[in-house]
């Protein structure tokens, strides 16, 4: 299976909620803002992760972003910022 590059962000209105959905995220992803993250892993890993997030998450009140970047090696090398993501392309140790 490959392994693929997914940017997860979200917007969680309870401070109670968010801290619950933070501790999920950040062991499987790298952090690169207050609630964005970056991730490596396989499709079916993702879909574990997800499912996790939304069972904490009010579907009413909260958002959840994830989006596929696509194969990691390659997604990892066109990443860009200024000073906080520089270490994706060394993601291969952080794995969904």
């Amino acid at each position: 299976m490959s392994v693929r590059l997914y940017l997860i962000s979200y917007d969680i209105s309870s401070p109670k909620r968010w801290r619950r959905i933070q501790k999920a995220v950040r062991p499987l992803c790298r952090r690169t803002q207050l609630s964005v993250f970056v991730c490596r892993g396989t499709p079916a890993r993702l879909a574990r992760l997800e499912a996790t997030l939304k069972r904490e998450m009010h579907t009413t009140e909260d958002r959840l972003m994830v989006l596929d970047l696509g194969p990691a090696e390659a997604a990892a090398t066109k990443l860009k910022s200024i000073n906080s993501i520089s270490d994706i392309v060394d993601l291969g140790g952080v794995a969904l």
